[in-house]
């Protein structure tokens, strides 16, 4: 079986597994709002913040859900590139300038996803403590290692596509070189 089989029949799994993903980031996502109140405790505390308070009001969840939007819109973008990656290996398309867009596509979004995360984190917390009396409101604004690798992986990928970008400049040399 040549390679180039296998790294289509993946790369369509892939992008089959990145489709399915890209329905679910929004469903769960309004599903987890929907239903925070009554989740299992640990389900809560994996989602909400320490300060957060349950019951949370039909409006602070309107908004949790809303910010939480920010950094899974990004997501979303993200998953969008790589079904349109996979796309290109499927089809048998390795190193073309198509695939170094997404690659530097990809870069970018990880460290728009840093960003998206340090404002939803701020924002965040305004939601869910603006039904809070005066006083007990907060804002909060965090980095996190998460955040920090997104931003050292997305500058990695940077390099890589731009490493790539070169390699498809000689191949095109090479190629019309008689």
């Amino acid at each position: 079986m040549p390679d180039t089989f296998c790294i289509q029949r993946a790369s369509r799994r892939l992008r089959i597994m990145f489709t399915i993903v890209l329905v679910l980031i929004p469903v769960v996502n309004a599903s987890l709002w929907a239903f925070i109140n009554v989740l299992p405790g640990t389900m809560q505390e994996a989602v909400l913040p320490a300060f957060a308070r349950i019951p949370l009001p039909g409006m602070a969840r309107m908004l949790g859900f809303i910010v939480a939007l920010v950094p899974a819109s990004v997501i979303m973008y993200a998953t969008v590139v790589l079904i349109r990656l996979f796309r290109l290996y499927e089809a048998g398309q390795i190193f073309r300038p198509a695939n170094v867009h997404c690659f530097r596509s990809l870069s970018r979004t990880l460290v728009a996803w840093c960003a998206a995360n340090i404002i939803s984190g701020s924002l965040m917390s305004i939601a869910l403590t603006l039904h809070h009396p005066p006083g007990q409101r907060m804002i909060s604004v965090g980095l996190g290692s998460p955040d920090i690798t997104a931003l050292l992986v997305g500058l990695v990928l940077g390099v890589i596509a731009w490493v790539m970008e070169e390699g498809c400049k000689l191949q095109e040399d090479q190629d019309l070189t008689v």
